[in-house]
C-alpha cells in the first residue's frame, strides 16, 4: 500500500499512548494530549509551535529538493539528506527540549550544545552545499539566519537569565532565523524544480 509506513508510524504512536494511559492515568497522559487552547491564556506556546513548524517544513522542502536531484550528483544527494536529518532533528529538539536536557545532564550550558549543532551545519554547508551555485537571494537568507542564530546563542549563553526582554529577544531571534532558513530551503527547492524541468 502506498502510505503503509505512515499508517505503521501512527499505529505505533497510538498504541504507545494507549499503553501509557493504561499503565498510569488519564491525568498523566493528558500532558501529551492536552489542547494548547485549554491553557490559562490563548496563544500558549505559540512561538514554539511556529518554530517547530518552520523547522519541520524546512526539512520537507529539502525532501522535495531531494526528489529533483540528478542521480549522478551524489554530493547534492548527500547535502539534501544531511539537511533533512538536521532540520527534522532541530524540530524535535525544539519540541522536546533535547539540548536543554542534555546540558542539564552534563552540567553544561546548553547554549554551547546548540552552538555545536550550528557549527556542524556550517561544516555541512561548506563541505556539501555548493553555496556558490545557490541563488543570491538563497545565500542572503542563509547568511541572515546564521547571524540571527549567533545573536540567539550569545543572548542564551551570556545575558542574565532574569534580564528584561532577554527571553523575548532570544526566542524572536530564533524564530526569525527559522524563517530565513525556511526561505533558504524554499529558494533551493525552486531552483531544483527548474533544473529538473530543464532536464526533461
Amino acid at each position: 500500500m502506498k502510505y503503509r509506513n505512515i499508517f505503521i508510524l501512527i499505529t505505533v504512536y497510538s498504541i504507545v499512548l494507549l499503553i501509557v494511559e493504561w499503565q498510569t492515568s488519564q491525568n498523566f497522559v493528558r500532558q501529551f494530549l492536552t489542547d494548547i487552547g485549554q491553557h490559562e491564556i490563548v496563544g500558549y506556546a505559540v512561538n514554539t509551535s511556529l518554530s517547530v513548524f518552520l523547522l519541520w517544513a524546512t526539512a520537507l522542502l529539502f525532501m522535495v529538493s531531494l526528489s529533483c536531484v540528478d542521480k549522478k550528483n551524489t554530493q547534492q544527494y548527500w547535502f539534501f539528506i544531511s539537511q533533512i536529518i538536521m532540520f527534522v532533528y532541530l524540530g524535535c529538539d525544539e519540541r522536546f527540549l533535547i539540548h536543554e536536557n542534555v546540558g542539564r545532564l552534563l552540567g553544561r550550558n546548553d547554549a554551547y550544545l546548540l552552538l555545536g549543532l550550528g557549527l556542524l551545519e556550517v561544516g555541512l554547508l561548506v563541505w556539501l552545499g555548493n553555496l556558490s551555485e545557490k541563488t543570491q537571494l538563497a545565500r542572503k537568507f542563509l547568511y541572515t539566519a546564521a547571524l540571527l542564530f549567533a545573536i540567539m546563542v550569545v543572548i542564551d549563553a551570556k545575558f542574565p537569565s532574569k534580564m528584561v526582554l532577554r527571553l523575548s529577544l532570544e526566542e524572536l531571534t530564533k524564530l526569525w532565523a527559522d524563517i530565513c532558513l525556511f526561505l533558504f530551503a524554499w529558494e533551493i527547492m525552486q531552483q531544483q524544480i527548474l533544473n529538473k524541468i530543464k532536464r526533461i
